[in-house]
């Protein structure tokens, strides 16, 4: 009796009501049952007392204990291990999306999501420790919602890396700047913007080469002041300035005729307001690659200070998306959809 009461207890606690109800009701009866044969020996007199019965009754009730617990082990494992598979897929998922965000400082678009996932990922992990299924599940939904809404961000806002045809308009450029190093003793700078190089030809051949950091948005072609995005196009230096706010730089000549084109034709079909400005002040700069521009290209201050030196006003500039058919973006996205 007092091992079956003490069983009772414990399959509680192991949450019997919860993952064998329809068990746990039925056992509870017969324990129930049983305590009523040993009341009723207990109302007889001395030696007519038999307790056989009784013992044999609470064997049972602690056998079909004994299987409940195990039933409810097995229940809380399948549970376990179904949630576990999902949430580690959809870290997958996440670890990849996060992964991109933060290479391509995509920061103000997908970052927040990204960033209330991995909290959600910490919170499922606990209530799988406790066996708290439904928070664990409700936790996984919020979480597969947010990487959802953060992949398809991503996927808007860097289209135009996996559309061939624009990489291939981006390759001309690329070649028209190398062609133009080709014609005289002056440098071509080449920017590409997903790889983060900043390339210096001259003779149609390397100079030097050299890493370089982009605003939050650096990645979408810019089109209005304010939109920290890098511009895309083919341009020239039309000033260098020393110092700068942030040492040495090159302005380049940023609105240009094309650009004017683009920032009108989006304003008269209403993708801008009338009080957007087109801004300028675009500069190839120092101050360090790790910074996070409002659209300028910003350099290491030692490297920028050996490109001042190497570049005059009027040098070409020609910036460019990528120039890579098959780019990390690509390959990322291809496998984050399988």
């Amino acid at each position: 009796m007092e091992q079956a009461l003490l069983q009772e207890q414990d399959l509680w606690r192991a949450g019997a009501s919860v993952f064998a109800a329809e068990e746990y009701e039925k056992y509870r009866q017969s324990r129930s049952q049983a305590l009523k044969l040993f009341e009723q020996e207990e109302l007889k007199v001395g030696l007519f007392r038999n307790y056989e019965k009784v013992r044999l009754e609470f064997i049972r009730v602690l056998a079909e204990g004994e299987r409940i617990r195990q039933l409810i082990e097995d229940r809380k494992a399948s549970l376990t291990g179904e949630i576990k598979a999902r949430r580690n897929d959809l870290y997958s998922r996440y670890e990849i999306l996060n992964t991109l965000s933060l290479e391509l400082s995509q920061r103000t678009l997908s970052r927040k999501q990204l960033a209330q996932a991995d909290v959600l990922f910490k919170e499922i992990d606990r209530f799988l420790e406790r066996a708290d299924y439904e928070q664990a599940r409700s936790r996984l939904n919020s979480a597969e919602s947010l990487i959802n809404q953060a992949e398809s961000i991503l996927r808007q806002q860097l289209e135009r890396y996996m559309s061939q045809e624009e990489i291939a308009r981006w390759r001309r450029m690329a070649e028209r700047a190398v062609e133009k190093s080709k014609s005289g003793d002056q440098p071509v700078i080449l920017v590409s913007k997903l790889e983060r190089k900043l390339t210096v030809y001259k003779g149609g051949t390397v100079l030097r080469t050299y890493e370089v950091g982009l605003g939050f948005n650096g990645l979408s072609d810019k089109l209005h002041a304010g939109d920290n995005a890098t511009p895309e196009g083919e341009y020239r230096v039309i000033k260098k300035v020393s110092p700068s706010k942030f040492g040495k730089a090159l302005l380049i000549n940023y609105p240009n005729e094309e650009d004017l084109r683009k920032f009108n034709e989006a304003r008269k079909k209403g993708y801008l307001t009338p009080a957007s400005r087109i801004g300028g002040l675009i500069e190839i700069h120092g101050g360090g690659k790790d910074g996070l521009t409002q659209g300028c290209v910003a350099l290491d201050d030692t490297e920028m200070e050996e490109l001042f030196r190497m570049i005059a006003v009027g040098t070409p500039v020609t910036i460019v998306g990528t120039t890579d058919p098959n780019n990390k973006i690509i390959a990322i996205l291809r496998r984050e959809k399988k």
